[in-house]
């Protein structure tokens, strides 16, 4: 086997059982592994740590997967997706959908693999060569664990692509269906794009923050910025709000919102505009603000940029308002994370002159667990907060 040494003193991430391992932390690769490959690490002084995936072409240039002395079998990730599948069927916090992530990555043990289920389809998004190479090995387990009718390969290119790897699109088994899936979660009903869309198809991680919306919503003129296909909107008019405006510049995602909220259409306006414009331009008096804008700090380094951004937006949401006016902000990075976005809301309340509570803090459900050796998994924050005076 491939093997990879560490720099003296390098090793204290693997150790607390960290599942990435940065290139900078590497002293030298024996052997000449392939993109995939699975290698084993050594400290300096030659002691056998771990094992994992080999990603050659990026920063986090192995993502372990066992830890000690003995690798795991390949046949080990199965078992670990079998698992993982079991762990949903007995989680009554699941309940009532059929739409729910089956495999989180480093949370269920399987760094580089995402699994999500769509009524009797399934989507299989590797973002790292260790697991895109075992995808078509690892279709079985999940076959016989969920019974499903399908599944879709679509590999997130975007992390693939960063890495040097190059992947396609592919059926891993049954027909993939060529338009929208249609699905049910707590008395809301959705239509599914799960070649086109967004991730998977449809946001899973903000199923909990749906159902929040669902019950603040009655009487309340609601505003969904950054709506996507309408999930909070249909939350929205399924909690009897008095009204719903969807903001989206998709014009492909806004046909599925108009689709998603026509029960209701007389309660719902959906306007194809920027919004972070239409915040810009100013609000009217809505009662009820959703602001969940797509990721702005992918890396590190962006988290600057994108905290002036999320502090223009809360800043827009909050000043002006009338007192009572609630707002559900959210970001969706693991660099943006509940303290310092809790800084940021801070900070545009003070800029806004305004006195805010927070009411609740959020994060992704149960089908999105995050490992304790990891706390990067916890990508998603979101606060509702109150405008008082």
């Amino acid at each position: 086997m491939h093997t990879v040494v560490l720099h003296p003193e390098r090793e204290r991430s693997v150790r607390r059982r960290h599942p990435w391992l940065l290139s900078g932390a590497i002293a030298r690769v024996e052997g000449t592994p392939a993109a995939g490959d699975l290698v084993a690490v050594r400290s300096a002084a030659g002691e056998l740590l771990a094992h994992g995936h080999y990603e050659p072409g990026s920063q986090l240039r192995v993502r372990l997967l066992t830890f000690g002395k003995e690798p795991d079998a390949e046949d080990a990730l199965a078992r670990r997706v079998a698992a993982s599948v079991a762990r949903r069927a007995a989680d009554p916090l699941l309940a009532g959908t059929d739409a729910l992530r089956l495999v989180n990555a480093e949370g269920d043990g399987l760094p580089g693999l995402v699994v999500d289920r769509y009524a009797d389809v399934l989507v299989v998004r590797p973002s790292t060569s260790g697991m895109l190479r075992r995808a078509a090995s690892l279709a079985p387990a999940l076959r016989d664990a969920t019974g499903a009718a399908a599944a879709l390969l679509r590999p997130d290119a975007v992390s693939l692509r960063r890495a040097g790897v190059d992947a396609a699109e592919a059926k891993l088994w049954g027909e993939p269906p060529d338009g929208p899936v249609a699905v049910f979660e707590r008395g809301r009903s959705f239509r599914v794009d799960v070649r086109q869309g967004q991730k998977t198809g449809f946001y899973l991680d903000q199923r909990d923050a749906r159902d929040l919306v669902a019950a603040l919503a009655a009487g309340r003129r609601v505003l969904d910025a950054f709506a996507y296909t309408g999930g909070f909107a249909v939350a929205a008019l399924h909690g009897d709000a008095a009204h719903v405006t969807l903001l989206e510049s998709s014009q492909g995602a806004l046909a599925l919102a108009r689709e998603h909220v026509a029960f209701a259409a007389a309660r719902a306006d959906c306007r194809a505009t920027d919004a972070f414009e239409a915040l810009h331009a100013g609000l009217a008096d809505f009662d009820l603000v959703i602001l969940d804008p797509p990721p702005l700090a992918r890396r590190k380094a962006d988290v600057p940029r994108a905290s002036r951004a999320y502090k223009d937006l809360l800043l827009h949401a909050c000043g002006g308002a009338r007192a009572g006016r609630l707002v559900l902000a959210f970001a969706c990075s693991h660099h943006v994370g509940p303290e310092l976005f809790r800084k940021i809301a801070f900070g545009a309340a003070l800029d806004a002159g305004r006195s805010v509570s927070v009411l609740r803090e959020l994060g992704a459900p149960s089908d999105h667990p995050v490992s304790l050796d990891h706390p990067e998994g916890r990508y998603l924050t979101g606060l509702l907060l109150r405008v008082d005076a």
